[in-house]
């Protein structure tokens, strides 16, 4: 019964990773199914220029937040020297320090991430498909099948 169930399970993963080359009805899909017209995977560089300010300006606000926190916070012990609240303010105060560092590193680690992705897409792909595009093929044949 187990081995069965595990065959199930293997067939329905299999299914779904093969979307790749199911036809599309609109008239686009993979040319690996029939019928299929050939790859329409359409990338630009826009997207990923977009995300890559989104996370810039999560990483500036994330900034600013952890500076009014810690602005917030000075002096607060010195005030407060005898209540039971102190220290678990300041144990608090540090916690939420450490997620906005980690909040505020990731979103600059993003940014630098898509802008490159976007530089790719936008820069690289065009000129590789075009000096792709530039070598003779003889009439569709590359000149090794000629």
């Amino acid at each position: 019964m187990v081995w069965e169930e595990w065959e199930q399970l293997k067939a329905g993963a299999a299914q779904r990773m093969q979307i790749d080359h199911l036809v599309d009805p609109g008239g686009g899909g993979s040319s690996g199914a029939p019928g299929g017209t050939g790859p329409d995977l359409k990338a630009s560089q826009g997207p990923w220029t977009k995300a890559s300010g989104v996370a810039q300006d999560l990483r500036t606000a994330t900034d600013a937040s952890l500076r009014e926190l810690k602005s917030a916070h000075e002096g607060v012990a010195s005030r407060t020297h005898g209540f039971e609240s102190t220290a678990a303010l300041a144990e608090i105060q540090g916690a939420w320090e450490k997620r906005l560092t980690s909040v505020r590193d990731e979103c600059g680690r993003l940014h630098g991430a898509l802008a490159k992705s976007g530089r790719d897409f936008g820069e690289l792909d065009p000129a590789v498909a075009g000096r792709i595009n530039g070598v003779p093929t003889g009439g569709g044949k590359p000149d090794w099948a000629r």
